[in-house]
């Protein structure tokens, strides 16, 4: 069907089946809204055959009736009259000004170290003292003893050796009156090998913090430990191929136990038959994730797109795990551990974008592809060459980011974002079941590419 002929469409349905002639708005929100960035957009759906305009700016409506209008905000409020010729409505956005009299934290050198212990697992270990992004060096296991040196807003500094620190929140540390924060005695090392993974352990008398990180293999770093320069004890783990997933946890309370999984062996001819697959569909329940133009809800697509790449992956002899199948709420942490607890071969989690207000006027669309750990960049890197090739839509780029989805997994993990909820071009592909059993087919494909690819 040509464009001609879907406007007309489009039009003979507005006319047939809308009982009111007002435009419909999904975002903003609602009226009356504070937004504090210089510019916002509003994002919705009108029939095409319509003029519309806001404060006298044309619209463009695309041929689905979706449209997204970016539009300036100066401070105070700001009005919008949005006319579509039969109908005026009034939109109010407030943009406040920058009052902000906070004044940045200062760096708090203590006289005498302090002290204490994490408090709870999976804590974060930082390279700068600020909660987001990648400045994660390792996530560690409770009852691990630290001397705080200083602290910077809401983080405490850490001495790991003589010239290395690092950062650690406040809510994950308690201080200790009395606590034996000597070095740690090495007392034996073993190396065991199975058919699908190698085992290192190293058995101390506590626990100290350390840091694992990919180079070439992987490199161990161990702290505060007796008999070794500036009581830090190096190890390397030398490759064996590509990365197909690492664990590192303490066992027996002060065992440190490192598994490196083995590439498995594949058919190329079927190279994900016997493996086995976590497909996330991103949000669900209450968390709608982005609304599309025409009002449709992420959620659903996410889970559609998945339900289609699980069939095509266990008609092809794989095993998959669907961290939801339904339209249930799930924590991001559960997305995870129940992967991690399923053995899960490789993590997939399935999502469709959106822009925030600073990006207006950006005009970003198309697919994208996130990746957390270094060993899963090369499976990041297939699946957004793949989705690109197969969909046809524009290249959003191939990225690092740290979301919680793919950052404690025990596997290779990303993140797709197939595409834009909030761009009528995307919008109007992306709600079709055609072009979610498309998407299915090109990640299926951008899998195999990889498995392949890697061998």
């Amino acid at each position: 069907m040509n464009k001609l002929n879907i406007l007309l469409l489009a039009s003979l349905l507005c006319k047939i089946s809308l009982p009111t002639t007002a435009t419909e708005i999904v975002y903003p929100k609602s009226n009356n809204v504070t937004i504090t960035s210089d510019k916002t957009f509003f994002i919705g759906n009108e029939c095409p055959s319509k003029e519309l305009k806001i404060n006298s700016e044309n619209v463009n409506i695309h041929p689905s009736g979706g449209f997204l209008h970016p539009v300036k905000l100066e401070y105070g409020e700001n009005i919008f009259t949005i006319n579509n010729g039969e109908e005026t409505k009034i939109y109010t956005i407030t943009r406040p000004q920058d009052n902000s009299s906070i004044k940045a934290p200062e760096f708090i050198e203590y006289d005498t170290p302090i002290t204490a212990l994490t408090n709870q697992a999976n804590v974060p270990l930082r390279s700068t003292p600020v909660d987001v992004g990648l400045n994660r060096l390792q996530h560690l296991d409770a009852n691990i003893t630290f001397s705080i040196v200083g602290e910077y807003g809401d983080f405490y500094k850490v001495q790991l050796a003589r010239d290395d620190y690092a950062w650690i929140n406040k809510s994950h540390l308690k201080k200790v009156e009395k606590s034996d924060n000597k070095p740690a005695k090495i007392e034996t090392y073993t190396y065991e090998e199975t058919p699908d993974k190698r085992i290192f352990t190293i058995k101390l008398n506590k626990k100290v913090p350390y840091i694992l990180y990919e180079n070439a293999g992987l490199d161990l770093t161990l702290y505060n430990v007796d008999k070794f320069y500036e009581n830090k004890y190096e190890f390397h783990i030398n490759k064996t191929g590509k990365s197909f997933g690492y664990k590192s946890y303490y066992k027996n309370r002060t065992d440190l136990v490192i598994e490196v999984k083995n590439f498995p062996q594949t058919d190329k001819t079927n190279p994900v038959k016997g493996l086995k697959f976590a497909i996330d569909a991103g949000h669900g329940g209450p968390e709608n994730g982005a609304i599309g133009c025409l009002g449709d809800k992420e959620k659903d697509i996410n889970l559609a797109i998945a339900k289609n790449l699980e069939k095509l992956l266990v008609e092809a002899g794989a095993e998959v795990f669907l961290t939801r199948n339904n339209d249930d709420k799930i924590s991001l942490s559960d997305r995870v551990s129940l992967a991690n607890k399923q053995k899960c071969d490789i993590f997939v989690s399935i999502h469709n974008n959106a822009l925030p207000d600073a990006a207006a006027t950006s005009q970003r669309s198309g697919t994208s592809t996130y990746y957390y750990y270094p060993q899963s960049k090369s499976l990041a890197k297939s699946i957004q060459n793949t989705l690109v090739k197969e969909l046809r839509l524009c290249d959003d780029g191939l990225k690092a980011e740290s979301f919680a989805v793919i950052r404690n997994t025990e596997m290779p993990a990303i993140l797709i974002e197939v595409g834009y909820m909030i761009v009528p071009e995307d919008n109007a592909k992306l709600i079709t079941a055609e072009f979610q059993q498309k998407a299915a087919v090109a990640i299926k494909k951008g899998l195999e590419n990889y498995l392949n690819d890697i061998q």
